[in-house]
């Protein structure tokens, strides 16, 4: 799949990973439908920046919002060719803490929007899914049972729907590591994490834009998830 001229939707893509990708594949030629829930003007800046690219809000907790983001879509673009799935929501909640409108949402945004983004794309032509998971999906994480459920849920949702849609379709993962840490996060446990990854650094939000760019690009690869975290799921 060459992307120059292609329309490709990026979740989530007005920040962080998000970003990334938008402009990964705005320099490969794309045309970047910018999705964002909150981050209104991070968005606008984004597409101030991006020559060929255009902003499509929506609140993907809600139910309706998956079919009229991509129906918003058609109407800027006038096609959809490809879905990149990095909207996400990520929390901390040990068992004891985890309420049930919390687990309802983690599902909701991490797992049940990007099937439903994923039906309204195909539906409208679009040929190639990335979901993003993580290595948690894979790696259960203490006290982050729903994002490490919801994520490990994905990376099923992703490769049943490989199996379903294929050849028309294409689906497939990029699972990241350690590419950003959180803003509270000291020097001393940031450093305790780096020492735990193989490569002996963190990652860049470009290193999973790039993964994503090449699942895009290579036609003969779907249903598989590609790892960028520089070796920590060796361990």
């Amino acid at each position: 799949m060459k992307l120059d001229g292609k329309v490709i939707l990026v979740t989530g893509g007005a920040h962080r990973v998000g970003r990334a990708i938008a402009e990964e594949l705005h320099g490969a030629g794309a045309t970047v439908a910018i999705h964002y829930s909150t981050s209104r003007d991070e968005a606008a800046a984004l597409h101030a920046a991006l020559e060929h690219s255009f902003l499509v809000p929506a609140d993907l907790f809600d139910r309706e919002a998956p079919s009229a983001l991509i129906s918003n879509v058609l109407k800027q673009a006038g096609k959809i060719d490809a879905l990149i799935n990095s909207a996400a929501d990520y929390a901390r909640a040990p068992l004891d803490e985890l309420s049930d409108d919390k687990w309802e949402s983690m599902l909701a945004l991490n797992l049940s929007a990007p099937m439903r983004l994923t039906r309204a794309a195909v539906g409208a032509g679009a040929t190639n899914i990335v979901n993003m998971v993580d290595v948690a999906a894979s790696q259960p994480w203490p006290n982050y049972l729903a994002y490490s459920t919801s994520k490990a849920a994905l990376l099923h949702l992703s490769r049943c729907l490989a199996l379903e849609l294929a050849p028309r379709v294409r689906v497939n993962c990029v699972a990241p590591g350690t590419v950003l840490f959180p803003d509270d996060w000291s020097y001393e446990r940031r450093a305790r994490q780096i020492a735990r990854i193989p490569l002996a650094r963190s990652g860049t939000p470009t290193d999973v834009a790039r993964a994503v760019r090449y699942l895009l690009e290579e036609d003969y690869l779907t249903g598989v998830c590609i790892p960028v975290d520089g070796g920590a799921g060796l361990r």
